[in-house]
């Protein structure tokens, strides 16, 4: 086989294609690489705060339930001292109305 120097343009030319297809190739290579790395360390980044959130949910709902708990501890005692003041009024009231009645009572006597 002999060398035909006709077509040397056109391996050099065939040859330049090739190199610019592998370079194409290995930068795209490495753009994938390098994407699949960045979504490695968003999707870490986003568990981490998807954790972080869980944990601060979890605190505000422990501490809302405590807040709950000591208002309705807090509302029991007000309805029992309003269910004792209430006892009292309705004790002072009949006071009242059997002084009333025996003022009247002793009105009429004079």
């Amino acid at each position: 086989m002999t060398l035909d120097l006709s077509q040397l343009p056109t391996l050099g030319v065939a040859g330049a294609l090739v190199i610019a297809v592998g370079y194409l190739l290995t930068a795209h290579h490495r753009l994938f690489e390098a994407a699949r790395a960045d979504r490695t360390d968003y999707l870490s980044a986003l568990a981490a705060r998807e954790a972080e959130h869980t944990a601060a949910l979890s605190t505000a709902r422990t501490t809302h339930a405590d807040d709950l708990s000591a208002l309705r501890i807090r509302i029991a005692e007000l309805e029992r001292r309003l269910a004792e003041l209430e006892k009292t009024l309705d004790a002072e009231r009949k006071r009242r109305r059997e002084a009333e009645d025996r003022e009247a009572t002793a009105a009429r006597a004079r």
